[in-house]
């Protein structure tokens, strides 16, 4: 059932050229070997172009303009932004136990787990080959793995961040990786944090591509930034957040509110390049005719600051059954062929925020104001006093990144279980809220494959 091995793009101009590829395999996720549709084993590493082609398949997900399940940029949105007080699809009950966080045992997250660990089986190939490879030059080898090292950090980050423990799988054995235990959070943490250390090591500060569109060595800083956010180790935030904030001429912030999601926005660190310029957010966001689908919990549209630009620009009104709405407006662009706009991973101001709460963390309160006045005053807003306190500065930066990063990759849904705030926050608008709903259950069909896995998160045996 299987092809012979990754197929090989026709198309490598200026960017990322993705949307045509489709990888897939009839094996069950841990069994990745080969992965479809291509050249030989050895012919994907045998030059340059062609295992450039091979670890450009590794975008093919991210670059994914169709929402649907096998799409785990898209999902780390979805799930997380009604799992928290971002958004939720309106008309659609298919949702709801993601927007009350009423998850139980059972429900259908395969298509994310499985989709994420195929992405992970195809890095493990590219890393075993890219370092076994003599024929390769230095630059070529290095750049290459520390892409794939890079994709494979990114995907645990989020299965971890949304599973707790979970198999890590690091090589190409299927007999043995298809029955892996689940590893702790903390050894899949260590994991990413050595995948994205060595990528840097292997990557330098220029982007391969025209537009940003693969990953550098500022790309993978960023990354280790928001990984070492999420572990609390201040220190090393604010270390490599400063790392991307100390390049000179090649990021800033974007004035225009209206330009920071384009695809030539200064304010981009990495972004998932696509053929048409349209992202997979705006083909969803944006209501095809009167009837909204996705809408911002009510809590988030009303708290924005008077005069805030981004409640002006990042979201739409909408009136549906007499009540007014408003929707994420970010991405401009519903549909078309040739519009202009990719889905933006990683970019600045992210960066200003986690090295705030990492300085104002490390008591060093007023050059934490400076990075949150940086974001804010973009915003149009009042910066704050340096004479703020450390308690009410944290809460001002978690409101901050609520209207500054809302439907990104989950990062509200995240940040309330990081700073133990879900278990306050969400019982006041979803009454059905428990704790152990800040853990997903594992898909029924992993379970049933490999018994090693479980028990399942609390809440769900």
């Amino acid at each position: 059932m299987r092809n012979k091995a990754y197929h090989i793009f026709s198309r490598l101009a200026a960017i990322v050229a993705i949307g045509s590829l489709s990888l897939t395999s009839c094996k069950k996720f841990l069994e990745i070997g080969t992965p479809a549709n291509a050249v030989s084993e050895e012919g994907a590493f045998a030059d340059s172009a062609t295992a450039t082609s091979t670890v450009l398949t590794l975008y093919t997900q991210a670059a994914n303009t169709n929402p649907q399940n096998t799409s785990v940029l898209f999902n780390v949105t979805k799930y997380g932004m009604m799992s928290a007080d971002e958004a939720y699809y309106l008309t659609n009950s298919l949702w709801d136990n993601f927007r009350n966080n009423t998850l139980a045992s059972g429900n259908d997250l395969q298509g994310f787990w499985a989709a994420a660990y195929t992405n992970i089986g195809r890095t493990n190939y590219i890393i075993t080959n890219l370092e076994a490879e003599s024929k390769l030059t230095p630059t070529v080898r290095n750049q290459l793995l520390g892409e794939a090292k890079f994709w494979r950090a990114w995907h645990y980050f989020y299965l971890t961040s949304y599973f707790g423990a979970a198999p890590l799988v690091l090589n190409t054995d299927a007999l043995t990786n298809a029955q892996l235990p689940r590893s702790t959070a903390a050894d899949v943490y260590a994991q990413i944090v050595k995948d994205l250390t060595e990528a840097k090591a292997h990557l330098t500060d220029i982007y391969p591509s025209a537009e940003r569109a693969r990953v550098n060595r500022k790309v993978a800083a960023a990354m280790l930034a928001r990984v070492r956010f999420y572990q609390q180790n201040w220190p090393e935030a604010e270390k490599e957040a400063g790392e991307v904030l100390g390049t000179t001429g090649t990021y800033r912030l974007v004035n225009g509110m209206d330009s920071v999601f384009i695809r030539t926005s200064p304010e981009v660190i990495l972004q998932a390049a696509n053929v048409t310029g349209v992202t997979s957010f705006g083909a969803e966001f944006i209501p095809a005719a009167s009837t909204p689908n996705v809408v911002l919990y009510d809590t988030l549209a009303r708290t924005f600051e008077p005069g805030d630009k981004r409640k002006a620009q990042w979201t739409r009104p909408i009136t549906f059954s007499g009540k007014e709405y408003f929707y994420p407006y970010k991405y401009r662009v519903r549909a078309g062929t040739a519009a202009n706009e990719y889905a933006v991973m990683l970019r600045l101001a992210e960066m200003f925020l986690i090295r705030s709460e990492a300085r104002a963390n490390q008591d060093r309160i007023g050059d934490a104001v400076d990075d949150i006045n940086a974001v804010r005053q973009r915003a149009g807003i009042n910066g704050l006093a340096k004479t703020i306190d450390k308690t009410t500065l944290l809460a001002a930066l978690e409101h901050e990144r609520w209207v500054e990063l809302f439907t990104e990759y989950g990062d509200r849904w995240l940040n309330l279980k990081r700073t133990g705030r879900a278990d306050v926050v969400l019982p006041l608008i979803k009454p059905a809220y428990t704790a152990t709903q800040k853990l997903y259950p594992l898909p029924t069909l992993e379970l049933q494959a490999n018994p090693k896995l479980a028990p399942d998160n609390p809440g769900y045996n």
